[in-house]
């Protein structure tokens, strides 16, 4: 699958994930991981909730709604892929628990290189398809996308506390500010494509997102101090492991194009969902 992203664009997005997960990184020290074993058996439900319900429901609306071709794979794709960071901070800011949430994200990832591959495989065989993707493929872009900024920001924080308190807030700016650029840029590249995809991954990336918050706080709701933190991570897809996913297999450009877009539905949920979250913290 030649790529209908430019390689300036795919440079932009890489360093602009790679400095969100930086400045998480500088959240995670050895009290997060001691917040999230406080509360392990939370921890495992939200894992279970972010790798079984919403692929399943995820691939019940596709086979009941008739969905098919691209529109599907793109969905499906994004459904299986979990552990985006872009949102976390916020969801952080927005009264999410500020010790459980960057380990509860560091958990995610780390079962992703499990799940994913495990999940193409059962894809696979439901929709008798010939998909596969290897845990070593899922390590490698893991590893380079999120665990090698997470790990850096964490030994900035380990070994100069004082200057991880001092970059923390400027580096989250410049992210965002990044990574708002390349939505656009991307927008902008891929909107032919986004208009032959039409509105379908779009407004499943909405009604998928929104099932995945209720799923996440229907799960944490005995503990309120991280439902915010929970509903995000559960409901964030990782649009990076779906592209490896659909680069492995040579898939057609137009499930780039549903990637994304069901991309832009899930940022608009979320994105509302930390807002009203902000405006009940206040």
């Amino acid at each position: 699958m030649a790529s209908p992203i430019p390689a300036w664009l795919a440079l932009l997005i890489a360093a602009a994930v790679f400095l969100v997960m930086l400045s998480l990184g500088l959240l995670l020290g050895r009290e997060q991981i001691e917040a999230a074993l406080r509360r392990r058996v939370l921890l495992a439900a939200l894992l279970f909730g972010t790798v079984i319900p919403v692929p399943l429901i995820a691939v019940l609306a596709v086979k009941l709604s008739g969905i098919t071709g691209a529109a599907a794979a793109g969905i499906i794709l994004m459904a299986i892929s979990p552990g985006a960071p872009v949102a976390m901070r916020r969801a952080i800011e927005a009264g999410g628990h500020a010790a459980f949430a960057p380990a509860l994200h560091l958990a995610i990832v780390l079962c992703a290189v499990v799940t994913v591959p495990a999940s193409v495989a059962v894809l696979d065989f439901v929709f008798d398809k010939d998909f596969s993707v290897s845990p070593l493929e899922i390590a490698r872009q893991v590893f380079f996308s999120q665990l090698l900024p997470l790990g850096a920001g964490a030994s900035v924080r380990l070994l100069k506390p004082a200057l991880a308190a001092r970059i923390d807030r400027p580096l989250a700016r410049l992210s965002n500010l990044l990574l708002l650029g390349a939505a656009v840029a991307l927008t902008v590249v891929l909107w032919p494509l986004l208009a032959q995809a039409g509105w379908t991954p779009f407004v499943a990336g909405i009604a998928l997102s929104a099932c995945a918050l209720l799923v996440g706080a229907a799960l944490s709701w005995r503990d309120a101090a991280v439902r915010p933190a929970g509903a995000v991570a559960t409901a964030m897809r990782n649009p990076g492991l779906a592209l490896l996913v659909a680069a492995v297999n040579k898939l057609p450009a137009a499930v780039v194009a549903a990637v994304f877009s069901y991309a832009l539905g899930a940022v608009l949920v979320i994105t509302a969902f930390v807002a009203w979250q902000s405006r009940r913290a206040r």
